[in-house]
């Protein structure tokens, strides 16, 4: 009979939100929009200052304010002077006033208006101008020839920049702050006052005008009225010639965001890729792309993906390998035990027992020491993660060492000596994890400890060898085999001396010592010394590191 679980007891399942990094196309990409938007960006704020040109529109205005204000001023004291009559009574003279206008010479898209005090038109260049101009007319057409696609395009585009230039929210309210009728100024003119400056009429048309009185003595009789309404004509002309300007500034910015995104953005997108697969498989070693080539640091960041990669496969296998190393050693002893526990029963005699007993009790606690040293072993990397590294004095460091084996050495025991050949007075440095480096020193003596005769030497030499620091440890025992002076680097390989017990040594330190001056960028390696005659006079391992330059060296 099944029990039903209260669901507020039931395990609740995390929701993992995955990101989809590596799967989302080159064009949806965020540094890819991040690219051509922070590009876009500060074109589109150069190109709408561009094509607004409040300065350039704002110095043309003030510029036909003064012509006109010029123009008007002198038609104003010509009309005064001439077209008031000289009674005592003054009065305009409407026709005279026409005549000092007809031959005022306006410039194209000027125009100049009179009016009386009565705010009535009563002249105006635009009506006065009695010239006929004649020219030949072009022949008929047949038919209206067609305009090219290309031109229609580029006209509607740019009547689309314009509509949405001219609709700007900002130029919009200042048009509207601008919005007058000539009527307002015509009634300040009759009332003593000049107006001028920028106004816009109904149709949104920019005009810059000037309304001056025109006065005899103190009496005003009319108001002359100059406007100009070809700054907008101006601005405009300047803006498309502005145009190829933009058009390559754009052209510009396209290449720019494309060439970022071919050389930042692909590669990129390609590691992400790639990092995907590496998650995904065991067997995409190479699936890393070399980038290397490029000499800059999306090139930096494939070669450390890659060697991240190759390293986490090499830890992969280290450690698969050493698993099976360890199941391998574990089974020898377990076997020994099971043979010797079924042999235990059927036993008779109290010294068979006794015996057996004896081969039980080394089998423990040679599977102890095996558990001990391969926890040292798993436990090596995530010491020297803890470890902060330090600035050793390599004399210090030999010179304790000895003193430690020398305080505590047998009397029956080899002697450790100290053959350094530093010089105090100019210490040499290296840059190491104290503890897990001691640890291999330590390693190599009681190593060589347990090789050399009891009346043996055991020497320890440091000395410096250019950008380098060597370290020694001979002893004085039989030597290692030619064949095995690399294969004692191996886990769980043994070389027992005569009459060392069995399973007393698990194989392991050596191994230990690699893998921590390899994570100090150093070598360990292991040789015979002989004589001249070719004798082996014992074995050597040489550990050689990076020495610590001072600061005042080059």
């Amino acid at each position: 009979m099944s029990e039903t679980v209260p669901s507020d007891m039931k395990p609740k399942r995390r929701r993992i939100n995955r990101r989809r990094g590596a799967r989302r196309s080159l064009w949806t990409s965020r540094l890819t929009r991040n690219i051509f938007f922070s590009n876009l960006i500060g074109l589109i704020i150069l190109v709408t200052g561009a094509l607004a040109m409040n300065r350039f529109e704002a110095g043309l205005i003030n510029a036909k304010v003064d012509n006109i204000r010029s123009l008007a001023s002198t038609i104003t004291t010509v009309i005064g002077e001439q077209a008031t009559g000289y009674d005592g009574t003054a009065e305009l003279d409407v026709e005279g006033a026409r005549q000092v206008l007809r031959g005022v010479n306006v410039q194209e898209g000027w125009r100049v208006r009179l009016h009386n005090k009565s705010g009535e038109l009563v002249a105006d260049t635009k009506t006065l101008d009695d010239t006929i101009t004649t020219e030949i007319l072009d022949p008929i057409l047949e038919e209206m020839p067609v305009r090219p696609k290309q031109d229609i395009w580029r006209e509607n585009i740019r009547g689309w920049i314009d509509d949405k230039l001219h609709n700007l929210p900002w130029r919009k309210a200042r048009r509207d702050s601008l919005r007058r009728d000539l009527k307002s100024e015509v009634r300040a003119g009759l009332d003593g006052e000049v107006s001028y400056g920028p106004r816009f009429d109904a149709d949104d048309n920019l005009i810059v005008t000037v309304s001056l009185p025109v006065q005899r003595v103190q009496q005003v009789l009319g108001v002359v009225t100059v406007e100009s309404n070809d700054v907008g004509s101006i601005v405009n002309a300047e803006r498309q010639a502005l145009a190829p300007i933009i058009g390559l500034a754009f052209l510009a910015m396209f290449l720019s965001s494309l060439a970022l995104t071919l050389f930042v953005s692909l590669p990129m997108r390609r590691l992400a890729r790639a990092a995907e697969v590496v998650t995904r498989s065991a067997k995409k070693r190479d699936a890393i792309p070399d980038l290397s080539s490029r000499r800059d640091e999306i090139g930096d960041l494939s070669l450390v993906l890659r060697d991240m990669t190759e390293g986490l496969y090499n830890r992969i296998d280290d450690i698969a390998n050493f698993a099976a190393d360890v199941a391998h050693e574990i089974k020898n002893p377990l076997t020994s035990l099971r043979s010797a526990s079924d042999t235990l029963r059927v036993a008779k005699t109290k010294d068979q027992r006794e015996k057996l007993i004896d081969i039980i009790q080394q089998d423990v606690s040679r599977m102890d020491r095996l558990i001990s040293d391969i926890s040292k072993a798993s436990k090596v990397d995530a010491n020297l993660a803890r470890e902060t590294a330090k600035t050793l004095d390599v004399a210090e460091i030999a010179e304790n060492i000895v003193d430690f084996y020398q305080q505590t050495r047998s009397k029956d025991g080899p002697d450790v000596v100290n053959a350094s050949t530093i010089d105090p007075n100019s210490p040499i440095y290296i840059r190491a994890y104290e503890s897990p480096f001691a640890q291999v020193l330590r390693n190599l003596i009681d190593n060589a400890l347990t090789f050399s005769p009891e009346d043996g030497e055991v020497t320890v030499t440091a000395q410096k060898a250019d950008r380098r620091v060597i370290f020694t440890v001979d002893d004085q025992g039989p030597g290692i085999p030619p064949d095995n002076l690399e294969t004692v680097f191996e886990r769980f390989y043994t070389q027992r001396p005569k009459g060392a017990s069995f399973g007393s040594h698990s194989g392991l330190g050596l191994a230990i010592c690699r893998q921590i001056i390899t994570a100090h960028r150093g070598t360990i390696q292991a040789e015979n010394r002989v004589d001249t005659d070719g004798n082996i006079l014992g074995a050597r391992f040489t550990v050689n590191v990076p020495r610590q330059r001072p600061s005042n060296e080059a």
